[in-house]
């Protein structure tokens, strides 16, 4: 009897620590083909049938909206071909939360994306490489795994969109909000169905999206420069649960009063920033199960709109548990 077909994935490759040469963290990414790095996976052909492109090889994070804007053409492409059954994408960790928040965020995947990278080099004893690799294949393949965006990382698979790295060498460097994980590849378990509202479009030009430390050494004045800078938006960097020093109240909402798309972020590693009355009192927006890095790149999507447009955006997309204010 004759085994079934199995299916096609296209793999997108774009460097990163998976890709690296050399040993420890002083590696040099993306050095090594996509073709070399499936050598070391043969077992990744009882899964799939794998079509290799490689849009760009990099450390990501010399990663900016031209690298992003490119990969979510060659995904969209990618996903009107009939033949190919999903996606995977293979990226550096560092700032693959900013992609994962993009690509949730503007994709209507009727197909699987699957994201993964490693910690450690292939040269490197105990590369996590090569595992993540193949189980993002394993889950892109799996006729069980719904549309969507998705990481496979540790052998813990998570949602694109509330996705942070939460350290700086662990082998499972990655968390997400507002539930975590949502399942495992040992045992295997696909991620369940979960419905989001419609997409938001690309930005063209890419707005200007200021990050701002509010800590007892910085100085409100630098929203103000943000704004002469020509800033459409400036997501805080706040203490806790984004709370705002009251040495800065003046300056947000005078900010917000010019039509300056605000947000409330954490310097806190984990954990999400809900609704507060100073949002509707400074007229900020909390960054809800967003880092600060993915709430940048949510500001960026959501500030070409109109002001009054921006909180119905923001809150059915970000706000975990249905939370009001």
């Amino acid at each position: 009897m004759a085994a079934p077909p199995r299916p096609r994935l296209l793999w997108l490759a774009t460097g990163g620590t998976l890709a690296a040469t050399g040993r420890g963290i002083a590696y040099h990414a993306g050095a090594l083909s996509p073709e070399a790095l499936l050598a070391a996976i043969p077992e990744a052909g009882q899964y799939a049938e794998l079509e290799l492109a490689s849009p760009f090889a990099m450390d990501s994070k010399d990663a900016t909206p031209h690298h992003w804007l490119r990969l979510h053409a060659a995904i969209t492409q990618a996903l009107a071909r009939p033949e190919i059954a999903g996606l995977v994408l293979s990226h550096g960790s560092d700032t693959l939360e900013e992609t994962a928040t993009l690509l949730a965020l503007t994709l209507a995947p009727t197909k699987p994306v699957v994201l993964t990278g490693a910690m450690r080099p292939p040269a490197e004893a105990g590369a996590d490489g090569p595992r993540n690799l193949l189980h993002a294949i394993r889950l892109a393949a799996d006729p069980n795994t719904p549309p969507g965006v998705f990481l496979v990382f540790g052998e813990k698979l998570f949602p694109a969109l509330g996705l942070r790295k939460a350290h700086t060498l662990a082998l499972q460097p990655f968390a997400a909000e507002p539930r975590g994980a949502l399942g495992s590849t040992f045992p295997w378990l696909p991620p369940p169905l979960e419905e989001r509202p419609s997409p938001l479009s690309l930005p063209r030009p890419w707005p200007s999206v200021e990050l701002l430390s509010a800590t007892a050494l910085d100085r409100p004045a630098a929203l103000q420069r943000a704004q002469e800078e020509g800033a459409n938006a400036v997501v805080l960097l706040l203490p806790g649960h984004g709370s705002v020093p009251e040495t800065w109240e003046a300056a947000i909402a005078a900010a917000t009063a010019a039509g300056l798309l605000v947000v409330r972020a954490s310097r806190c590693g984990l954990g999400p920033v809900l609704p507060h009355p100073v949002d509707a009192r400074l007229g900020t927006l909390p960054a809800g199960i967003l880092s600060a890095p993915a709430a940048r790149v949510a500001a960026a999507l959501v500030a070409p709109h109109p002001c009054e447009e921006r909180e119905p955006l923001w809150r059915a997309r970000f706000l975990p548990y249905g939370a009001g204010a």
